[in-house]
């Protein structure tokens, strides 16, 4: 994936179904009395059907995506309450497109797609997080005199354009050292940094760290990311992001996607190599051994970036990053029109941890 992650159809209601078992034991427990108004009620909302639920990937499947694969396979998201049909977007579709549609109910996409839609009309709103750290880093090589975001005054940067989340990353990051572009010099390198930095064309270049960063160690090739507070970064990287509409129509559905796919991140950091072979079922190019293995290396890196600081999966957001980010997309990196609703942009209510 060029951007890291970077990255459906309402139906009916859901209502929360109860296991079988439990409804035998009720039954068995029931007196010879005929049952209440109350419990007749219960059993016709037990055998309801799950709602139906389009969950749109970017592009190709990824084991940056074996979280929503595994809840899935494993029938997580089944036994919250979801009939999820996972679809992965072609290169040429927009991001949103198919959601505003209503051909999907539910897509991954960062933080700042999701307020620069908004500052487009898109009543779009991030519902649960994917990412809780930012990816971006910028790298130089092992044996390079730059040790700090300060020491690149003056220096070289590649970075595929002035688009995305490098490009948002970088300013984030120059800004928060007391950087500019003005005291860089950013060259649009497309997404070669890792051919641009070994033949010395650029001094430094704008990575991901679960993609090029990755890259480089497989290949040998010795970089490093030099330090940043990824904390205080104003950026938010991959959601769960629906549209007010449909989740207003589903509040439990869109409620069983968040927890399920955060019960997914927590299985794939749990058991990697279970995420692993769940993701082979729909990238079949890890059928080949040195895949599979730089796909376990990409898997390392990306749940580091899907669990909290201290390794808990969570599907809750951080308000106040999304309000920096705001704040941050309008006043500095200026991609929005006007000061974002960052209440209207983002919930944790459906987020149960």
């Amino acid at each position: 994936m060029k951007e890291g992650l970077l990255m459906a159809r309402g139906i009916r209601a859901l209502t929360t179904l109860v296991v079988a078992a439990s409804a035998l034991t009720l039954c068995g427990c029931s007196s010879s009395e005929s049952p209440s108004p109350a419990a007749n009620a219960q059993s016709e909302v037990d055998l309801q059907e799950p709602t139906d639920v389009t969950l749109g990937l970017t592009y190709i499947p990824n084991v940056q995506f074996a979280p929503t694969y595994i809840a899935e396979e494993d029938a997580v998201y089944a036994n919250a309450g979801a009939n999820v049909t996972l679809r992965h977007h072609g290169a040429d579709e927009g991001l949103f497109t198919a959601l505003t549609a209503g051909e999907e109910d539910v897509v991954l996409a960062s933080g700042d797609e999701v307020l620069q839609a908004r500052d487009q009309g898109m009543d779009v709103v991030a519902i649960g997080s994917y990412y809780h750290t930012y990816p971006v880093v910028v790298a130089v090589p092992e044996e390079s005199d730059i040790d700090s975001i300060d020491d690149l005054r003056g220096h070289s940067i590649g970075i595929p354009g002035e688009f995305g989340s490098n490009w948002l990353g970088l300013l984030a990051i120059l800004n928060n050292a007391g950087l500019s572009t003005q005291d860089v010099n950013v060259v649009s390198i497309g997404f070669t940094q890792q051919a641009a930095l070994a033949a010395g064309q650029v001094d430094a270049v704008v990575v991901f760290t679960n993609n090029e960063m990755v890259r480089f160690g497989l290949d040998g090739m010795k970089v490093r990311a030099l330090d940043v507070d990824q904390d205080a970064l104003p950026l938010v990287s991959a959601t769960l992001v629906s549209t007010r509409e449909w989740v207003d129509a589903h509040p439990d559905a869109a409620r069983a996607i968040v927890d399920g796919t955060t019960q997914g991140i927590e299985r794939a950091a749990d058991n990697p190599q279970h995420a692993l072979e769940v993701t082979k079922k729909y990238d079949d190019t890890l059928n080949d051994p040195a895949s599979f293995e730089g796909a376990r290396a990409v898997l390392e890196a990306t749940i580091k970036l899907m669990t909290t600081g201290n390794g808990a999966a969570s599907g809750k957001q951080d308000l106040d990053r999304w309000n920096k980010m705001g704040q941050f997309l309008y006043d500095t990196a200026g991609v929005l029109t006007q000061a974002p609703d960052v209440d209207a942009a983002v919930t944790n209510e459906f987020a149960s941890r």
